[in-house]
């Protein structure tokens, strides 16, 4: 048994998801600044910021594959239980989770922070969802340290 995950991931969000909570958070500092004074908004602007840099980081899920899990986010699936694992690029990502889609999914999107992803396919009659799909920065090398962890 390795120590060390094949796999491991965390998907923090882009930079424009990170300028755009960053200008909001400025937008408020600025109006409060400028209704009750200076300090009050710098107050707001280095407290925001940090609250801000607090909640993207702590929101941001963790892709894991472990000798005997696929881990996402707080989501914990055997090994066991995975049929295949494929990567879906942006283009199928949408088709899957679309009008169409099976409702049954266990889904975790993150489209601020990668548009493609991994859908696994489930071997498991006993779990309602009958596949996983999520977003990953590199779904490749996500479904490939899947599809090798499965085979030992």
């Amino acid at each position: 048994m390795t120590t060390e995950a094949p796999y491991r991931e965390r998907l923090t969000p882009r930079w424009w998801a990170w300028l755009l909570a960053f200008c909001l958070m400025l937008m408020v500092a600025i109006a409060y600044g400028a209704a009750f004074g200076a300090t009050v908004g710098w107050s707001l602007a280095g407290g925001g910021a940090l609250l801000v840099i607090f909640l993207l980081l702590l929101t941001a899920p963790r892709l894991e594959v472990t000798d005997e899990y696929l881990v996402v986010d707080d989501a914990r699936l055997p090994l066991r239980s995975i049929a295949s694992a494929a990567a879906v690029s942006s283009v199928e990502m949408r088709d899957l989770r679309g009008p169409s889609a099976d409702a049954r999914l266990f889904v975790a999107l993150r489209p601020w922070s990668a548009g493609a992803g991994v859908y696994v396919q489930l071997d498991d009659p006993e779990d309602p969802h009958p596949a996983w799909l999520f977003t990953s920065r590199h779904p490749d090398r996500l479904a490939a340290a899947i599809t090798a962890t499965m085979d030992r």
